[in-house]
């Protein structure tokens, strides 16, 4: 008698386990995934694709849904608010956001996100006492500058600099370490253009001084120009830079492009998304910001057929 009450009562404590495990099921179902939104200028643009692809897999990995913005080109923090203002309009629970250029940009992020996390990329804001505003995930773009100007310190040259935005972080960065690698060297930094909206960019180097080298830190001028180069040169100088496409490392392995160095744009989509769920599911979770890989290539060692695999590797 008393074994089968024993028995009866496991089997119905085994009842009551699997009847708490489907209730638990049917309610963790039902609980709302994250929604994360991704603000970045020009979105459709390819510079972003392996950047997108390592977020689609952290948002796949962590049960995310992820919106990227459908956007044109953001060129200051007016632009910017509108996205921001229009993803709190959908119940979006934090941001992943590509800095705009302008000084109010951070005010207006701190103002317009409220409560809302959100995490920086690609850029930082402007530097603050050593440190940016807010987390950002990004490469060192103080070393990519370093990179370049070890390789421009070779030979006595005129440098011509074609950058983003001036306040950008990342711009400053990279002239910070170009310069630094050329101290001592005969190869000076002549001039420095810094792009502006609907600005003609050729028409605005017809004013400086003809340059050996031109290093040029915004990607959409660097495959412009790769394209137009000729015999190894634009406009007989020598093309170096920062690029993010396969169009660009095309244009390098023709030998349009001398020199390129490649943020890991993958790692940084994977790592935002990682970070700021982190955030979203716990509110008392202080977001890091993180400095990310990046690759550099030189024309007189890099061939398509053999070394292509080191470009890719952001996108596998």
């Amino acid at each position: 008698m008393k074994k089968n009450r024993m028995k009866f009562l496991i089997i119905e404590f085994l009842l009551l386990l699997l009847a708490v495990f489907f209730v638990w099921k049917i309610f963790d179902q039902n609980v709302a995934e994250p929604r994360i939104a991704v603000i970045l200028p020009e979105s459709g643009d390819k510079r972003w694709d392996a950047l997108i692809k390592g977020m689609k897999q952290a948002a796949a990995e962590n049960n995310v849904h992820m919106i990227i913005c459908n956007t044109e080109e953001i060129d200051g923090p007016e632009v910017e608010r509108e996205f921001i203002r229009e993803q709190k309009d959908n119940d979006i629970d934090g941001f992943i956001i590509y800095p705009a250029p302008g000084h109010e940009t951070e005010n207006m992020l701190k103002k317009e996100c409220g409560n809302k996390p959100y995490l920086l990329i690609a850029d930082g804001l402007a530097v603050k006492e050593g440190k940016t505003a807010s987390p950002t995930i990004q490469p060192d773009y103080r070393e990519i500058g370093r990179w370049l100007g070890e390789r421009l310190r070779t030979k006595k040259q005129k440098i011509g600099i074609i950058a983003d935005w001036k306040m950008s972080e990342a711009v400053q960065a990279e002239i910070c370490g170009l310069n630094e690698a050329l101290e001592g060297s005969e190869s000076k930094i002549s001039w420095c253009i810094y792009r502006r909206k609907e600005q003609d960019i050729v028409e605005r180097m017809k004013k400086e001084t003809k340059a050996d080298a031109l290093v040029v830190l915004d990607a959409g001028i660097l495959e412009e120009f790769g394209e137009q180069a000729e015999n190894g040169t634009y406009e007989g100088a020598e093309l170096y830079g920062v690029g993010y496409s396969l169009k660009t490392i095309a244009l390098l392995d023709n030998g349009n492009i001398q020199g390129l160095a490649v943020p890991d744009g993958y790692e940084i989509g994977y790592k935002s998304v990682e970070e700021i769920t982190k955030r979203i599911e716990h509110r008392s979770y202080k977001m890091q910001g993180y400095i990310t890989e990046y690759q550099v290539l030189g024309k007189e060692n890099f061939s398509m057929d053999e070394d292509l695999e080191r470009f890719l590797y952001s996108y596998e």
